[in-house]
Formats: structure tokens, sequence, C-alpha cells
């Protein structure tokens, strides 16, 4: 198990805090779940008070460990932790039964040793899957350490994990540093989220008092109570206990006055540095450099290159283990705590680091199963830009097979800021398409905005008079950009589309101009004319949004058709306005078994193939449908699965209504209200915002109960 806090001495001044996390372990392991969100500042003790109650409960612990390393966005990092803390204590008997028919997973955690199947949407069931009988088979605990530098595929995890908590015996801790949650930073969406959880606990740590500092020093002391020296040392470490034990340990009493914690903290933690053999020093620096902890065999490669001697590699490690710097599980070394791994890779010499990140480059990229995301910030700390922009590009491939869009965005932008320094990179033409590529990552993930400023760049370097339909693709995409999320089409955009599309009027650019313009008629002629199956079904998808009221059967058959070009072609944001489109069709005509099932079958094969956000608007729609024909388990998969997927706005909203509607008819009338109040949040003003958005507000129907 990885720590960021102090792992020594008592636990003075937590009594409070022990006493709530025994009360949710021991509910968990009889059959009622809990999520726990363990906060403070960094060495305030949250890992070692986890851990302490880990322990004390009994119940199975399997543990993971978020790292920040530069740009490095891995998918599942904490969760590949997780699942491997799990396998490393895990007999054969165990592991082949909770694996059986997971093969997919192989694309998360190789070691698993089926292969290398690519999971895309399935990914996380799977892993709910393996978490659940583990469970099944014995009360487990999840925790996730430092979870401010989560990958935002690991926050979709534990956001599934939690809204599906029933009756298993399972609790999931996340521990997370305040500080390290600026203004923006994804934790506070995902925080915002859970706390409308029933199941959701925080849990703050405060800064010890003088008789806690007291007790806690007397404890690694083995000395009296002595208040004058507690007072003394909360001068310097201002109640901070890891901060308190390093002063008590390894530097003298200070005799001035309170200083801030983060520059004692820092002093403190370099003076257990400063007492290593200089041999032991250069090692450390060098794992630091690492960013992440690494094999002992890549370490000693790499230690090998820069005048250590490989055969004294082991010796230092055990040296900077003694001396509290660092910590070894299953044989990988890394920092007890995160912040002496920042202070040593930032206190590199730029000339030193970039040597460093070259021959972590070098040695990595003989290494089985690393990840390109490390190869790609590697590369680019030491200045190797080419090979940082290559590895960027395939760390977006490997997050787009995972089913990690926000990862795949991430490092598509990455070698979008990297291309004016990369000469091989491409043409203006290669650019554009990137830039587009990168822009339609970001609008799956909902950042209509990102998306936005992307195509804006991809505009500036068109020249309309000579590539006029290039202009009026970039323009059609930068409207629908814009109209995400419930928000108006960009007339503007989508009126010079047309302009400069009908430069060529059989192109399917202009098609796809005249569709957005709700031209729908024009539209499908001119796309039939072009040939192209793209055009021709976002002709139909509109086609059918403009008929559906008068001429529901026609606009049932463009529908149809629409959806099953969109499935040959694997375009899923037409499938979903296809599938929008074949719904109202279906209302109209009085189909409902058919809208149903029409409905479910479609939002599977969305969220199977990696749809975007938007797609969880038709839970909304469906929710009521399948709680009156009985199909419970349905819409409870169905919400469960859209809430983890932390939909902003008006698709958000729409969600929680239907999670509201589904806990009120369960009977949980007080879950029922905390998804009501996130639907407000996320449509602000009120609830009816999203009848707007997305149809009929069924609120005369919450109180209705049905099957628990």
């Amino acid at each position: 198990m990885g720590g960021s806090d102090g792992d020594h001495g008592s636990l003075p001044g937590r009594d409070r805090e022990q006493a709530l996390l025994a009360r949710a372990l021991r509910s968990a392991a009889e059959g009622s779940p809990r999520a726990l969100f363990v906060h403070g500042e960094a060495g305030i003790g949250k890992t070692r008070l986890v851990r302490e109650a880990c322990q004390a409960s009994q119940l199975r612990t399997a543990w993971g460990s978020c790292v920040r390393f530069a740009a490095a966005e891995v998918p599942y990092t904490p969760i590949a932790g997780v699942l491997q803390d799990w396998l490393n204590s895990a007999g054969p008997t165990e592991r082949d039964e909770v694996l059986a028919g997971v093969d997919d997973l192989a694309a998360l955690l190789p070691s698993i040793g089926f292969g290398t199947a690519i999971a895309g949407g399935r990914l996380v069931p799977l892993v709910d899957l393996v978490i659940s009988r583990l469970a099944d088979r014995r009360p487990t605990v999840v925790v996730v350490d430092d979870l401010q530098w989560a990958d935002s595929a690991s926050l979709d995890v534990l956001a599934y994990l939690i809204a599906g908590f029933r009756n298993q015996p399972l609790a999931l801790i996340a521990t997370c540093r305040e500080e390290a949650r600026s203004e923006g930073h994804p934790m506070h969406g995902w925080l915002d989220d859970m706390r409308r959880m029933s199941s959701f606990e925080e849990i703050h740590l405060e800064r010890l008092d003088l008789a806690s500092t007291a007790d806690q020093i007397a404890g690694l002391t083995r000395h009296p109570r002595d208040l004058e020296l507690a007072a003394q040392v909360q001068a310097m470490s201002d109640g901070n206990p890891y901060l308190t034990e390093l002063l008590v340990r390894d530097v003298p009493v200070p005799q001035a006055g309170p200083m801030a914690v983060p520059d004692a903290l820092r002093a403190a933690l370099f003076s257990q540095w400063h007492g290593l053999t200089p041999e032991s020093r250069d090692l450390t620096r060098l794992l630091a450099a690492a960013g992440r902890p690494v094999p002992l065999a890549v370490l000693t490669r790499v230690a090998g290159e820069h005048g250590i001697n490989p055969e004294y590699v082991t010796d230092c490690l055990t040296e900077a283990e003694t001396h509290g710097v660092i910590e070894s599980t299953n044989g990988t070394p890394w920092f007890r705590h995160p912040l002496i791994a920042d202070l040593l890779s930032d206190g590199l010499p730029l000339t030193v680091a970039g040597k460093v990140h070259a021959t972590y480059v070098r040695v990595l990229e003989a290494t089985p199963d690393v990840a390109a995301a490390d190869l790609a910030a590697h590369s680019r700390l030491a200045g190797r830009t080419d090979d940082a922009f290559r590895w960027s590009l395939q760390a977006a491939d490997d997050s787009g097979r995972l089913g990690a869009p926000a990862e795949e965005a991430i490092h598509l932008r990455g070698a979008c800021e990297l291309w004016e320094s990369v000469p091989v990179a491409g043409s203006t033409r290669d650019r554009i398409q990137l830039l587009r590529r990168t822009s339609a990552a970001y609008s799956k993930i909902g950042e209509a905005g990102e998306a936005v400023a992307l195509l804006d760049r991809a505009l500036a370097l068109v020249d309309r008079a000579a590539e006029p339909l290039l202009a009026s693709a970039i323009l059609t995409s930068r409207s629908r950009a814009r109209s995400s999320d419930g928000a108006p089409s960009d007339l503007a955009d989508a009126q010079a589309a047309v302009e400069l599309g009908s430069s060529d009027p059989d192109s399917p650019e202009y098609a796809m101009a005249l569709a957005e313009t709700m031209h729908a008629q024009q539209a499908v002629e001119v796309a039939e004319r072009s040939g192209s199956e793209d055009a021709l079904t976002r002709a139909l998808c509109k086609r059918a949004a403009a008929t559906y009221l008068r001429n529901p059967s026609d606009a049932l058959a463009d529908a149809a058709r629409a959806a099953q070009l969109a499935l040959s072609h694997g375009n899923l944001r037409d499938l979903q306005d296809a599938t929008v489109g074949r719904l109202n069709a279906l209302i109209q005509l009085g189909r409902y078994d058919e809208f149903l099932q029409d409905g479910v079958t479609a939002y599977w094969q969305m969220v199977g193939g990696g749809a975007g956000k938007s797609c969880h608007a038709l839970v909304f729609l469906l929710i009521e449908g399948l709680l009156d024909s009985g199909r419970w388990d349905e819409a409870r998969a169905m919400v469960r699965t859209a809430l983890a997927a932390r939909c902003s706005g008006i698709t958000g909203a729409g969600v929680r209504v239907a999670a509201a509607l589904l806990a009120a008819r369960s009977g949980q009338d007080a879950e029922a209200e905390l998804h009501l109040a996130r639907a407000a949040e996320l449509a602000p003003g009120t609830v009816r915002d999203v009848q707007e958005g997305l149809g009929t507000l069924p609120t005369e129907r919450l109180g209705q109960s049905g099957p628990a």
C-alpha cells in the first residue's frame, strides 16, 4: 500500500475521525456499503488514519495510489493499482474465480495474462464486476490515495461504484490533499456530484491542537508528556502531524516563533534527505525524475548510466528507506511523501534533468507495457519534441481504446501544442485535421468551449477562397459544438458554411451545412447526390426532427435509415440524433413498447461504443416508461451508468431528475431530494429548466412507489 502522510506513532486528536471510519467500515461489512472522502492538507495524517482504520476493521483492503507526473495522464492508474494490490495476495483459485470471463481487463492490467484485448466502453462495468466478486467472497474496502491527482477515467470508475451501491459488503475510501485542488480542478465537479449520493460521507482533518501535539510527541519519543516542548515544536509545525514527527525525530527543537507550514515542511523533508550518503541522494534524485514508481530493474539501468554502480542500488534504497525518505511496496520503491519527489525533481538543474529524462526514455522504450503517456512526458522534459509529439498521439490512441475520452483529449491537445516545435509533424492540412480531431474529443466530454477554441485555430489556418469546402466543414462543426448541451445553434456559422459549401452544390460539405440550417429536404437531396453516407446520415436526422409531428411515419423511416447508416460507420453522435428522432416518431404513433426497446438498445450501443456524454440524455426520456412497465433493473443500470458519467448542464440535470424519480418510486425520498437538489445546481434556477430542455418533467409521479 502506498502512503502520503506520517506512518509512525499514535493518532492523537483523531478520536472522532477514527470512530466515523470504524462505524462506516462496520456498516459496509454488514452489507450497507459506504464511500468516504478524507481530505486535509499535506502531512495532516490522511493516509495514516485510513491505514489504521482498515487494519483494525479486518476487511480485505485493496489499495491504489494516484501519482502526479508532468502532464502524463495515464487512464485508470489507481484502479489498476487496486486490482494489482489484490492480485499480489490472491491465491490461484481465487484469482481464477474472480477473473472468470473478464479477459478484456488485460487492456488495463496486462499481468492477468489474457492477452491484449481492448475493452473500450466495457471496461468500467468489468472493474465493477471484479470488485463486486471480491466483496462477495469477503467484505472489502477499496482505498484510493491522493485522489487530487486522479485521472478522469478513474473518477468515472469511482462514481460508477458509488452509484451502484446496494447491499454489497463494500467500502470505498479516498484521500485527497485539499491545497492541490485549485479553482477549476476536476475534483470540484466530482465532489459536487458525489455529495448528492446518500452513501457518501466526508471527513476533514484539521491541524492538531497543543494538547494533541503533546500526546503525539510523547508517543513518538516514548517520554512523558511535555507541554513546553510541545509548544516549541508546534511553533514550527503549526499542528501538522507529519511535520511534528519529522521535527521531533531529526531536527533540533527550534527556539524561534512559527513559520509557514509549507516552508517548514519542505525544510523538514529535506532534513531527512540530507542525512543520506551522496550516492543515495543521487539515486533518490533519479527516482524522483521517474515521476512515478518504477520497477527496480528500470531504476538500476538508469542509475548505471548516471555514474551509480548498479551493485549499490539496493543498499542505497535501504538507506533511504531507513531514513524515512522512501518506502518499498512489492519491490517498487517510491517516496514516503509525494512532496519529497516534487522537491527533488524540481531541484534538478535543467541540463541534468534533460539528460536523466532522455535516459528514462531509452530505458522505458525497451520495457514491456510502459505507458505512452509517460514516454511523452519524459520526451518533452528531455527536450525531444519529435518523440514527445509521437508519444502524445500514441497516448491519445491508447486512451481512446481504453474508453478514457478525457485523457484522449488531453493528449491530443498536448500534440497540438507541440506542433510548431516538430519540423516533421506534417502539412498544414494535417495540422487542421489534428485540431479537428482534438475538438471532437473535447466535444465528446462536454467541453464545448475548448472544442470551439480548437476549431477557431483550425479555421484561422484555412484560406476560405482557396478551400471553401474545408472552411465550410469547420464552420459546420463549430456551429454544432456551440449548440451542444441544449444551447441554440450558431446560425452565423451555419449560414456562412452554406455559402462556402455552395461552391460545390453536390458536395457532402454543402449537404452538412444545409442540414445545420434545417434545410432538411434540400440537405437530403444534396447528400444523396454527393454519395457521402455521413452527410446523408446527418441530413436524414435533421429531416426526421423536422417532420415527426406532422408526418411521424416518414420521420420514423428517415430516423431508422439514419440509425442504420450511423451504426455501420460507428458514428455515435448521429446515432444519438437518429435515436431521438425515432423515439419522437414512435411516441407520436403510440408505439410505446418499441419506443422503450429501441431507446434502451441504442443507449447501450452508444455507451458500449464510447459515445459522448450527451447520450445520457436518453435516460431522462426513457426512465418513466421503464418504471411503468416494471423494467426496474434496466432503469437502475441506466441511471447508474449515467450518474457515473458526471454530465454537466441540461444533460446532467436530466440524469439527476431520472435518478430522483427512480429513488422516489423505490421509497427513497431523502435520496430523491439529493438528486433533485443536484439537478437544480446543474440547471441553475429551477428543475423546470430540465423540462424545457429535455421534455415533459414527470414531477407528479415522484411520489408513486414501486418495487424496491
